[in-house]
């Protein structure tokens, strides 16, 4: 009996030096904040804003529903930051993470400013900035892996990003990828844009939206259009939507 009360109580310090280990263990108790970025004074939610918790030095950007979620703890400080808006700083305190914590971001005056086509200056200020502002996703690169792999000719080597590459790695690219098709279609609407087809069609309102959503270019047409391919484009576009509306 005496044996067996020893190993019984060494057992015991045993799982509580475990315990106490998994709970001191840093990632163990994560706690994040998550909620939705909008526009200020309005329900329009904002896309692919960048987050960045500055005192853990982790980033995250908001989803198409404008939803982020990122690791956060009591006194961190978090910056919300979005081309053609005012960057946005809070501190983290507990009251936050008890649901979902909104953030409303406000427009700069500047975007208000015309854009003329042909003239690619706004763009290129706007993407060099959107560059700029996921310089954590574009700059930080994933090291290849080389993956050995056998061929019909015996042993060779193949190069893999992904294969063995960490989930942070995994997941920058993904977002990556996603940026990229953001800024084509940046591209398409710079070359497309809403005040140059309503000049030259003359709609107004849904009858325009409608127009610029079912003849909308792609990207690749748009990147080898001259300008006056553009004008061409939406002038044979416009009588199809005239015969449309005939029938």
């Amino acid at each position: 009996m005496r044996y067996t009360s020893k190993r019984t109580g060494g057992s015991l310090s045993l799982y509580l030096i475990i315990a106490f280990l998994l709970v001191s263990c840093p990632g163990f108790a994560q706690r994040f904040l998550t909620g939705k970025v909008l526009k200020k004074d309005s329900k329009e939610f904002l896309v692919s804003v960048s987050i960045e918790n500055r005192t853990q030095r982790r980033h995250d950007l908001s989803d198409e529903r404008g939803t982020f979620r990122i690791q956060s703890a009591q006194g961190d400080m978090l910056i919300f930051s979005h081309v053609g808006y005012r960057t946005d700083t809070i501190v983290v305190d507990t009251s936050m993470q008890a649901g979902d914590y909104p953030v409303y971001m406000e427009p700069k005056a500047q975007t208000l400013r015309a854009v003329e086509v042909g003239s690619l200056s706004n763009y290129q200020l706007d993407s060099l900035a959107r560059r700029e502002e996921y310089s954590w996703v574009y700059d930080h690169g994933t090291p290849p892996r080389l993956e050995r792999k056998r061929t019909g000719d015996g042993v060779g080597v193949s190069l893999n990003i992904f294969r063995n590459a960490s989930k942070e790695d995994q997941d920058r690219e993904k977002l990556k990828k996603r940026l990229m098709r953001e800024e084509e279609e940046h591209y398409i609407d710079f070359r497309y844009s809403r005040d140059y087809v309503s000049r030259l069609t003359k709609l107004k309102g849904d009858s325009l939206q409608q127009f610029m959503m079912h003849f909308r270019p792609t990207y690749d047409y748009c990147r080898k259009a001259a300008n006056v391919d553009i004008l061409v484009y939406v002038n044979d576009s416009f009588k199809k939507y005239m015969k449309r509306g005939e029938l």
